[in-house]
């Protein structure tokens, strides 16, 4: 089976001949240098909702804000959002296209009908953009057909909390934030999943123009717009 994770299948759905390539040659894109501060900054606000969390409050970045509350068990919320060693997180398969997928949330809400909220911290170096949040559509998809997999009930919106640095003062980083709530639907995370079959089980596509990989990789190569 092709592994795959939500926050992961998006980039590679971007470039269908890298998606076939990790897929069917096990060649994956090179990794470069991982900025290590957005994830260092992910475990700052995990840890800073998580004091709210035992307090039973909401955060004042999103109170009054979400329909919804931090999900209680926070023993539970540590496993789901830890992947190590291939453990963890939230896990399902997908038999009828030999696909099984793995993937870890940042957050969990949880809303009145007991339905449950995917929740994503995104951190960025300067303001968003208009259509910032689109870029995160196919992980919160796939998030909410984990949840179903796993037999937990998901509501039809999720929440991306965006942060981005204001100003430094005296060792002190100050952050503007946004909430953008997105409608989202298990069954759109499994037209993904689909796709990501229809494009690993035909010949190889060409080399995509705006690639990057591609054109490192394809010079002389026909590309595809």
């Amino acid at each position: 089976m092709i592994k795959i994770s939500p926050s992961g299948v998006g980039m590679l759905l971007e470039c269908p001949k890298c998606l076939w390539l990790f897929a069917n040659e096990g060649i994956k894109r090179p990794a470069g240098i991982f900025p290590s501060l957005p994830g260092g900054m992910d475990e700052i606000f995990k840890n800073y909702f998580d004091t709210y969390r035992i307090k039973g409050e909401l955060p004042p970045e999103i109170e009054g804000k979400v329909d919804g509350k931090l999900f209680e068990d926070l023993e539970k919320l540590k496993a789901w959002r830890d992947i190590n060693f291939g453990k963890g997180g939230f896990y399902a398969q997908f038999p009828d296209v030999d696909i099984e997928m793995r993937g870890a949330i940042d957050e969990l809400l949880i809303n009145d009908k007991g339905e449950y909220i995917p929740f994503d911290f995104k951190t960025r170096g300067y303001p968003t953009k208009f259509d910032t949040h689109e870029h995160y559509q196919h992980q919160l998809d796939l998030y909410t057909l984990l949840f179903e997999k796993n037999n937990l009930k998901s509501a039809n919106y999720g929440y991306l909390l965006f942060f981005w640095p204001k100003k430094y003062s005296k060792g002190v980083t100050s952050f503007e934030t946004e909430l953008v709530k997105m409608k989202v639907s298990p069954e759109n995370g499994m037209k993904i999943i689909n796709e990501v079959h229809e494009i690993i089980t035909n010949p190889m596509p060409p080399a995509h123009a705006e690639c990057e990989f591609c054109l490192y990789r394809g010079v002389g190569e026909e590309f595809e717009e």
